[in-house]
């Protein structure tokens, strides 16, 4: 349990950086369409992050539905912990 809390974090944080990392790229190219960006490279890099951004949400939700199913499924009154609440029922939009 303590495994999936701490890729439960990492996961959250490297989500955080890949979402900070393609709001500047959208920001740079303003108000630019992928399919307008010239630049191959940028385009490369912003194609890179959409995939790293996907596979990490996929991920993501993978441990969250893990975690969620161990902590509802242990027989811990789980209902009664807040932290053990926020997990259980954690909406899924927050972070992906």
């Amino acid at each position: 349990m303590k495994r999936v809390e701490s890729e439960h974090i990492v996961t959250a944080r490297k989500n955080v950086e890949l979402s900070t990392m393609m709001l500047g790229l959208a920001e740079k190219a303003n108000t630019q369409r992928k399919e307008d960006i010239d630049d191959p490279k940028a385009r490369r890099q912003l194609d890179d992050l959409e995939a790293l951004l996907k596979s990490s949400r996929q991920r993501w939700r993978i441990m969250k539905g893990t975690a969620s199913a161990t902590i509802a499924g242990s027989g811990v009154d789980w209902a009664r912990d807040p932290q053990l609440l926020e997990i259980v029922l954690e909406n899924e939009g927050k972070d992906g």
